[in-house]
């Protein structure tokens, strides 16, 4: 009886695709989940409690429920609210942008799931 050889590697962190494991240690580079890191710093500096995203879309909120509600004013302000509100979703689209760059980069390692033979 012929036995196939398993499709599967066995890791200390779990069983993993043996021909997709072959295929990252001749061409991943792990020191570029390091840079991912390095990369996402600048992003994740801009959820800081104070001075971050957080406060400008307070202040938006402010802003439109002035414009909106009639509220009154809270605070001065020498930007027009389309120009914050233009401003934030450029940013998080940025964001978001740099966020899937780092899936992408990320995939290869997720790609290791193992197909067991049922």
């Amino acid at each position: 009886m012929d036995i196939p050889e398993p499709r599967f590697a066995v890791t200390p962190y779990g069983d993993v695709d043996a021909a997709a494991l072959d295929n990252l240690r001749q061409s991943f580079d792990t020191t570029a989940l390091l840079e991912l890191v390095e990369r996402l710093a600048p992003i994740a500096q801009r959820f800081e409690k104070t001075g971050g995203v957080r406060d400008e879309l307070l202040r938006l909120h402010r802003m439109a429920h002035t414009v909106i509600n009639g509220a009154n004013p809270s605070e001065s302000s020498a930007d027009d609210l389309w120009e914050v509100a233009a401003a934030l979703i450029d940013e998080f689209r940025q964001m978001s942008d740099h966020c899937l760059e780092i899936a992408a980069a990320l995939q290869p390692l997720a790609d290791l799931e193992p197909h067991h033979d049922a």
